[in-house]
C-alpha cells in the first residue's frame, strides 16, 4: 500500500510529515529545512521557484513571488476586493468572480499556485522515502468553507496528490498531542498562524479524540499583524521624511519583511531597531528609515487583533459547554501563539499553565501524518471524532434558512428533513443549499442549487420531500433530494463556483509539468546570487554599526557599493559578473573590517585614507 504523508499546507510555510516505524517525522526539504516557505516566484525567463528560493527574490521581484495565497484559496473576488489592495503581486477577477494571479502575462489560480507548494512537499517526501509518494492527509483551517475544502483537494490532484482526508488543524495538533497518551483530558488548543485564527475545544482519552467545540476566523492571522507594523512605519516615515509611500509594492515588502522581523524579535526584546537604507529617492538623494519598535507601542497595534482570538475561546467555550476552570491544558499552535501578549491573555482566560512542549510550526503536519498512519494501518487504536464548524441547510418559504445539520454536529453525518411545495400544482422543487448560521438565506453562504423536476402534483404542501445532507469525513457536502410519491430522486455533490472542472485540472496538471521548478543552470545562477545578497546584507550591517569608526571617503564607497550591487541584482547581471561583484564584496568588507578594528587600536585613519 502507498505510504500517506501528512501535509501542512501553511499561509506562511508548508511541512510535511510521515509516521516512520511507529513515530512521526518531519522531512527536510532540499535546502536543508523543516519548514518550506509557501511561496511561488517566476523569473522574468519563466522559471519557477519554490520555498526558500522563492523567498529570497521577495525583494527584488515583488510582483512576479506570490505568497500568502493560502487565504485566497477557494474564495471569491467580490469578498477580497479590500485585500487586494494590499498585495505585491497582481490578483484580479476572473471568471465567474473566481481570483486569479497575473504574473509574467499568464494567469494562475490559487489552487495552481497552492499544487506548486504541494508538489515541492511532496518530492521532499519522495526523496526521504526513496518511493513514488501519491496519497496525502492535508490540514486546513477548521472555519474554512466547503468551497475552500474543495479548491484545496483540486490543488492536491494537479500536484498529483490523492487527498485521502482533510482534516481541519487544530484536530490535527491535538492528534499529534493525544499520540501515546495514557490518560484522559480536555484539551483547548489555540491555533494561531500567518493567515488564519482556530480554537477547538477536545476531549481526549487514550485511544479517542472527539472535538467539543471550534471556532475561528479565516482572515485573522500573523499576516495581519504585520501589516499593522507596516502601517505604523508607512506613517513614522511619512513624519520623518515628507514621503508617501503606501502605494509603492517594492517599499511595501521591504517593510513587510522588516515588520515580521520586528515581530520575532519583540517576543524576546522589549524594544526592536528597524534600519532601512535606501528605502527610497528623494528629491535631495537616497533616504533611509530608522525607527524604534518597543514592545508597548506593538502590543498597543495589535491589541484589537489579539482581542478578537480571546473573543473566539470564549465563543467555543460557550459552545462546549464547559467553563474555563474545566479544561485542563491549553495547547499552543502556529508562530504567532509565540507573541508574548498572545500567551499571557491565554494564560489569563483559561488560568492554567500553557503547554509549549511541541514546536507550534510542526506540530499541525505531525498530527496530519498520524492521520495518515491511521488510515494506512501504521498507528493503530485511534479514532477521531472531528465536528462541522458551519451549520448547513436550505432556503424555504420567507427566503428564510432552515437548518438541516447544526454546527457542532460530529462528522460524517447524515440528516432528512421533509419540505414541500408552496404553490398548488408545483411540480418541481428547487433546492438552494446554503452554509451559515444567519436565519436569513441571503445573509448565509450558498453552496449550490439544484432541481427536483417530476414529483407528484397536489395541492400546496401537500407532497413529500426528502431532502438528505451527507458531510463525510472531509467535510466535503452531499445534497439529495427525493419525491416520497413517485421515486423520483437528484442529488448533487456540491461543487462551488470555484471548483474546478476535470477539464480544468488537467490542464493545470500540464502546466505544472512545462512550468517545472528551474534546471541546474539556474539553480546555480540562483545560488551566486544569494551569495552577493548575503554580502550585501553584512555590508549594510557593517556600515550601519561601524559608521563611527570610518571616514567619509570609507562611508560614501560603501554606499556606491550597496547600490552597485543592488542594481546588478536588479538587471540580471550575467553568472561571470556577479561572481566577480561577489569577489570584491568580500574583499572590500573585510577592509573595512581591517580599518574598523585599527580605529579600535586608536590609528589614525584619516592618514590612510585613499583617493581612489
Amino acid at each position: 500500500m502507498s505510504r500517506i504523508i501528512g501535509i501542512d499546507l501553511g499561509t506562511t510555510n508548508s511541512v510535511v510529515c510521515i509516521v516512520e516505524q511507529g513515530e512521526p517525522q518531519i522531512i527536510i526539504n532540499e535546502e536543508g529545512g523543516r519548514l518550506t516557505p509557501s511561496v511561488v516566484g517566476f523569473s522574468k525567463d519563466g522559471d519557477c521557484y519554490v520555498g526558500e528560493i522563492a523567498k529570497r527574490q521577495l525583494l527584488m521581484y515583488p510582483e512576479n513571488t506570490i505568497h500568502s495565497i493560502k487565504r485566497y484559496i477557494g474564495r471569491h473576488h467580490s469578498e477580497a476586493q479590500e485585500e487586494l489592495k494590499l498585495l505585491s503581486y497582481t490578483m484580479k477577477e476572473g471568471a465567474e468572480d473566481q481570483l486569479v494571479v497575473e504574473t509574467g502575462g499568464k494567469e494562475y489560480s490559487p489552487q495552481q499556485l497552492s499544487a506548486f507548494i504541494l508538489q515541492k512537499v511532496k518530492k521532499s517526501a519522495e526523496d526521504f522515502l526513496g518511493e513514488t509518494v501519491e496519497k496525502a492527509v492535508v490540514t486546513v483551517p477548521a472555519y474554512f468553507t466547503d468551497r475552500q475544502r474543495q479548491a484545496t483537494r483540486d490543488a492536491g490532484e494537479i500536484a498529483g496528490l490523492e487527498i485521502v482526508r482533510i482534516i481541519n488543524e487544530p484536530t490535527a495538533a491535538a492528534l499529534a498531542y493525544t499520540f501515546r497518551r495514557k490518560q484522559a483530558a480536555k484539551i483547548v488548543v489555540y491555533d494561531f498562524g500567518g493567515g488564519t485564527f482556530d480554537i477547538s475545544i477536545l476531549e481526549v482519552d487514550t485511544d479517542v479524540a472527539e472535538v467539543l467545540a471550534t471556532a475561528g476566523n479565516n482572515h485573522l492571522g500573523g499576516n495581519d499583524i504585520d501589516a499593522r507594523i507596516v502601517d505604523w512605519l508607512l506613517s513614522e516615515f511619512k513624519k520623518s521624511s515628507g514621503l508617501d509611500m503606501s502605494e509603492d509594492r517594492t517599499v511595501r515588502q521591504r517593510l513587510t519583511e522588516a515588520a515580521e522581523k520586528a515581530k520575532m524579535d519583540l517576543s524576546s526584546s522589549m524594544e526592536t531597531e528597524i534600519q532601512l537604507p535606501f528605502l527610497t529617492a528623494g528629491p535631495e538623494g537616497p533616504v533611509h528609515l530608522q525607527t524604534m519598535l518597543t514592545r508597548a507601542t506593538f502590543e498597543f497595534l495589535v491589541e484589537d487583533i489579539l482581542k478578537k482570538t480571546v473573543e473566539c475561546c470564549r465563543s467555543a467555550l460557550q459552545e462546549s459547554g464547559l467553563a474555563a476552570g474545566d479544561i485542563d491544558e491549553v495547547v499552543l499552535v502556529g508562530g504567532s501563539s509565540r507573541i508574548p501578549k498572545v500567551q499571557e491573555m491565554i494564560t489569563a482566560l483559561f488560568d492554567k499553565p500553557l503547554n509549549k512542549s511541541f514546536n507550534p510550526d510542526e506540530v499541525v503536519a505531525i498530527g496530519a501524518a498520524i492521520q495518515g498512519g491511521i488510515l494506512g494501518g501504521a498507528v493503530r487504536d485511534m479514532t477521531l471524532l472531528d465536528v462541522t464548524t458551519f451549520s448547513l441547510g436550505i432556503e424555504t418559504e420567507g427566503r428564510r434558512f432552515s437548518k438541516l445539520i447544526p454546527k457542532g454536529a460530529t462528522v460524517p453525518v447524515v440528516r432528512t428533513q421533509l419540505v414541500s411545495t408552496v404553490v398548488n400544482n408545483q411540480s418541481s422543487v428547487k433546492i438552494h443549499v446554503l452554509q451559515g448560521e444567519d436565519p436569513m438565506a441571503k445573509d448565509n453562504v450558498s453552496l449550490g442549487e439544484f432541481e427536483l423536476g417530476g414529483i407528484q402534483v397536489g395541492d400546496r404542501g401537500a407532497p413529500r420531500i426528502e431532502v438528505t445532507f451527507t458531510i463525510d469525513t472531509d467535510g466535503i457536502v452531499n445534497v439529495s433530494a427525493r419525491d416520497a410519491a413517485t421515486g423520483v430522486e437528484q442529488g448533487i455533490e456540491i461543487d462551488s463556483p470555484s471548483a474546478m472542472t476535470r477539464s480544468e485540472i488537467d490542464e493545470a496538471k500540464q502546466e505544472l509539468d512545462d512550468v517545472a521548478e528551474t534546471d541546474g543552470e539556474s539553480r546555480e545562477m540562483d545560488t551566486i546570487r544569494h551569495r552577493v545578497e548575503k554580502e550585501l546584507y553584512a555590508l549594510e550591517s557593517f556600515l550601519r554599526d561601524h559608521k563611527l569608526k570610518l571616514n567619509k571617503r570609507e562611508i560614501f564607497d560603501s554606499e556606491q557599493a550597496l547600490k552597485r550591487g543592488r542594481m546588478a541584482l536588479v538587471k540580471r547581471t550575467e553568472a561571470r559578473n556577479l561572481e566577480e561583484l561577489h569577489e570584491y564584496l568580500v574583499n572590500y568588507l573585510g577592509h573595512l573590517k581591517q580599518r574598523a578594528g585599527e580605529a579600535d587600536s586608536g590609528q589614525d585613519l584619516s592618514a590612510t585614507a585613499g583617493e581612489g
